[in-house]
């Protein structure tokens, strides 16, 4: 699982992952629909009184079927969260599954580890309070 690169979409700054079983990062059309979806899932507009504009995408390209997941941060300590699939019959199709419940795997499951943790230590912890840019360069390299 690898942190990629950092999207400016509008006001919003995305941190963009990748997970994938066959190659060290998931081809470029599903990286390509992973940033479509983001443009039109993250809510507008980006900064409010409770929306910071910070938000991270992982895509993960897996055996059984690829997914996208969109998550931002709301509020203090809510992270708010879409999910997307595509079977593997039409890979680059996604449809939105959140409300199915079905959701994380094991593997995404670190990344928003993760980004929880730097969350915490560079937005919420009181020596570091609100530094969004520290949270920003807070990224996850890691082979499972």
């Amino acid at each position: 699982m690898r942190f990629h690169e950092q999207w400016n979409l509008g006001d919003w700054r995305v941190k963009l992952y990748g997970i994938s079983e066959t190659n060290d990062v998931p081809d470029e059309a599903c990286r390509a629909e992973a940033r479509a979806l983001a443009e039109t899932t993250l809510p507008k507009p980006a900064l409010t009184a409770t929306r910071y504009g910070v938000a991270f995408v992982t895509v993960h390209q897996a055996q059984m079927f690829n997914q996208i997941i969109v998550d931002w941060w709301e509020r203090e300590n809510e992270l708010r969260h879409r999910v997307f699939k595509a079977n593997p019959e039409t890979p680059y199709q996604f449809e939105e599954i959140t409300a199915t419940g079905e959701a994380f795997c094991v593997w995404e499951l670190r990344v928003l580890a993760f980004e929880r943790a730097a969350w915490l230590q560079h937005v919420l912890r009181a020596d570091h309070l609100g530094d969004l840019e520290s949270y920003l360069n807070a990224v996850l390299n890691e082979d499972c």
